[in-house]
């Protein structure tokens, strides 16, 4: 990977991009508000995460930044808006579905105001319309792809940035430190690389995931009686 490409990967997998990624929580508000998750069971819980959802969420961003690192045409922008489609349908909850969407839309808009590349400016053209829903992981592995990011370097970096996403958030829901989220960061790094080797093994369509309970505590979310986050 040449240092530029490097350098544009870091920014874009910076958790602190201004995607709205700080808002979000994908139900584990609703987990720490029923007792079910805690300091204690956090890291073994995001193993479980990323075995489930992230190898999802991996096979399209990689399959997103395979598709971008091609010839753009509107046939292959097609199939990339029908992936998206399939991922948004994989979302039961309306809240971590929509959450998804946008901060997708948000880093497309974002990619697309510096960048020149075709295939992050039609897809940031095609953002600015509200009714498109390109959901984190396809928008994610597609602004990789265009810049010549390996797609499961990409694929990879995504799912670092998700953790740590929902690690900041577990910080503000229960007693955990700085520290303790960074180790917890650390020690997650092979199931990263577990479940991009399982994404990206298959097709997304070949793939399943069974975590229900984070389905049902996502749902659950907009009944709670306070919440610090959107979903």
């Amino acid at each position: 990977m040449k240092h530029e490409e490097l350098l544009r990967l870091l920014q874009i997998a910076d958790s602190a991009l201004p995607i709205g990624g700080a808002a979000h929580s994908f139900g584990l508000e609703s987990l720490v508000d029923a007792g079910l998750l805690d300091a204690d069971n956090l890291e073994d819980f995001l193993r479980g995460y990323l075995d489930e959802v992230g190898a999802i969420e991996a096979s399209y961003c990689a399959a997103s930044s395979l598709l971008a690192g091609t010839s753009f045409d509107d046939e292959a922008f097609a199939v990339w808006v029908g992936w998206n489609v399939e991922l948004g349908a994989r979302k039961l909850a309306r809240e971590s579905r929509e959450g998804s969407a946008a901060m997708g839309r948000r880093l497309l808009l974002l990619a697309g105001n510096v960048s020149n590349l075709t295939w992050v400016k039609r897809a940031a053209e095609c953002a600015a319309e509200k009714s498109a829903h390109f959901h984190l992981a396809t928008a994610f592995g597609l602004a990789a792809g265009a810049m010549h990011i390996n797609s499961r370097t990409a694929a990879a970096a995504y799912l670092q940035q998700s953790v740590t996403t929902l690690l900041y958030g577990a910080q503000r829901l229960m007693p955990l430190g700085q520290s303790r989220a960074h180790e917890i960061l650390w020690d997650l790094k092979p199931a990263i690389l577990k479940a991009v080797e399982r994404g990206t093994s298959k097709s997304a369509r070949q793939l399943g995931s069974f975590m229900p309970l984070l389905d049902l505590a996502s749902a659950r979310h907009a009944t709670l009686h306070t919440r610090l986050f959107m979903s």
